[in-house]
C-alpha cells in the first residue's frame, strides 16, 4: 500500500479496460482518474497535475502520440511520466511512442503486476527528481519555479469553482544587518528558522516558497484577502515576539536574533486572475509596507 496516494490518470477509450485498471490501481493504494478520449484528458489536465499518465495509443478523437506531444509542450505538464499501453506491438510503434515523449511502452495484453512494477520504478525516480528540483536547497521550502506552477494550477480552480486564494509576499526587515552583525551563517540560520516558523503557524494546505534572497511567498488557498490579513497578522505579531537562538560552535556562544517582516497581499479573483499579475500586485503591496514603516501588512487596494 502506498504511504502517499500518487495520482494516476488513465486515458483509455475502452471502459472495461479502463475500469479494470482503475480498480487494480486503487486496490494497491493509488488515486485514479479516468478519461475516455483526448478531449476529456486535455480538459482534465488544464486543472489537474497527475503524478503519472497511462495512455492508450488508439483513441476515438486522436491518437495517443499526438496527445503525448501536446502534454510535452505544456510547461506545467511536460515532466509527468507517461506509460503507453497499446495492442500495437511493432518495433516502429514503440519507437514512435518513445520519440513522442513516452517514458515506457507496454503491449496488451499485459500482467497487472508488470504494469505496477513499471509504475513504481518510474514514480520512485520522479520522487527523487522532484525533491531535488522543487525545493530551495538552503531552507527546504519550495522554490520559485514550483510556486509558480502551483499558483497557475490554483488559479484554474478559482476560475472554475469560485473559491478565492490569496498570495502573501514576505520580506525580512533589515536582513542585511543580520548578516553584517553576525555573519552569513547566522543569516542562513534565520532564513531556515523563518520557514520553519511559517510552516508551523500556517494551515497545512498553505504553501511556503522562497522567492529570492530574504523574500518568501505564501500561497493561501480558499481564503480571501480579509481572512488572509487576519491570519498573517497573527503570524506577524507572533514572529515579532519570537527569538531565534543560534549556537555558534566551537565557542559555545548563543546568539539571540529577533526579526520582523513586512507583508504584501493580493487575492484572486478580487484583485486579478492572471498568476503573474497576482504576484506583481502582492509585490507592490509589499513595497508599500516596507516604505511606510515596515513590520506591517498591506493589502492591494
Amino acid at each position: 500500500m502506498q504511504e502517499t496516494k500518487n495520482h494516476i490518470l488513465i486515458v483509455e477509450d475502452n471502459p472495461l479496460t479502463a475500469n479494470q485498471l482503475k480498480s487494480f490501481l486503487e486496490t494497491v493504494g493509488y488515486k485514479v482518474s479516468l478519461c475516455l478520449n483526448a478531449e476529456q484528458a486535455r480538459n482534465f489536465l488544464t486543472e489537474e497535475t497527475p503524478d503519472l499518465i497511462i495512455l492508450d495509443i488508439i483513441l476515438p478523437d486522436t491518437d495517443g502520440y499526438e496527445l503525448c506531444r501536446w502534454i510535452r509542450e505544456e510547461t506545467r505538464l511536460r515532466l509527468i511520466p507517461i506509460i503507453f499501453v497499446s495492442a500495437k506491438d511493432g518495433l516502429d510503434d514503440k519507437v514512435v511512442g518513445l520519440q513522442a515523449g513516452g517514458d515506457d511502452y507496454i503491449t496488451k495484453p499485459f500482467a497487472m503486476e508488470e504494469l505496477l512494477a513499471r509504475i513504481e520504478v518510474i514514480l520512485q525516480r520522479m520522487r527523487v527528481f522532484h525533491e531535488l528540483s522543487m525545493r530551495d536547497e538552503l531552507t527546504g521550502s519550495y522554490n520559485r519555479r514550483y510556486f509558480n506552477e502551483r499558483l497557475t494550477e490554483e488559479v484554474h480552480r478559482v476560475k472554475r469553482y469560485g473559491r478565492p486564494l490569496t498570495v502573501a509576499m514576505i520580506d525580512i526587515d533589515h536582513f542585511k544587518q543580520v548578516n553584517d552583525t553576525y555573519g552569513h551563517q547566522v543569516g542562513d540560520f534565520v532564513l531556515t528558522k523563518l520557514v520553519e516558523f511559517l510552516q508551523n503557524n500556517l494551515r497545512k494546505s498553505d504553501l511556503v516558497a522562497r522567492f529570492g534572497g530574504e523574500e518568501f511567498v505564501v500561497l493561501l488557498t480558499e481564503i480571501d484577502a480579509d481572512s488572509a490579513e487576519r491570519l498573517m497578522e497573527r503570524i506577524r505579531s507572533a514572529l515579532e515576539n519570537a527569538t531565534f537562538i543560534y549556537n555558534r560552535e566551537p565557542l559555545f556562544e548563543k546568539i539571540s536574533v529577533k526579526i520582523t517582516v513586512s507583508i504584501g497581499l493580493a487575492s484572486c479573483p478580487k484583485d486579478a486572475t492572471d498568476p503573474e499579475r497576482i504576484i506583481s500586485l502582492a509585490d507592490e503591496a509589499l513595497y508599500i509596507a516596507k516604505n511606510t514603516g515596515r513590520n506591517r501588512i498591506v493589502k492591494h487596494c
